[in-house]
């Protein structure tokens, strides 16, 4: 029982020296522990995804200039234009289609100042819109 009670004692205390069997076991334990065990074990609950990141900067450059923000699915874009028969807009003219389809949304006329196609992290496309 006295053994045993040492065995734990020394590897609590890391008594071993370099070179020998116990300490390279223990080093191969802990080793195997990082590389084995999978990410989410060990979770990353501090760090905020990258592109939550992003899209949180955007938003907040769209409100710090009077500008509002807004994200437009390519999906619903492409379904408004076909139904005003002006599917030829999304390929030649984008910033236009995507005018058309913010006024109807909105009932109001829109400037647009700027807009970036983007992923959201469904892997859906869109456009993320600056609106004066």
């Amino acid at each position: 029982m006295k053994s045993i009670f040492m065995g734990i004692r020394n590897i609590l205390l890391w008594s071993y020296e370099r070179g020998t069997w116990q300490y390279d076991l223990l080093c191969l334990l802990i080793i195997g522990t990082v590389f084995l065990l999978p990410g989410k074990f060990f979770g990353d609950r501090d760090r905020i995804p990258f592109k939550t990141v992003q899209a949180n900067e955007a938003l907040n450059l769209g409100s710090k200039s009077g500008e509002t923000v807004r994200e437009i699915a390519v999906s619903d874009l492409q379904d408004f234009l076909q139904k005003q028969n002006k599917a030829e807009l999304m390929l030649n003219s984008p910033q236009e289609a995507i005018v058309l389809y913010l006024r109807d949304q909105l009932k109001q006329n829109v400037v647009v100042s700027k807009f970036e196609p983007f992923m959201d992290p469904q892997g859906r496309v869109g456009y993320r819109v600056w609106i004066k």
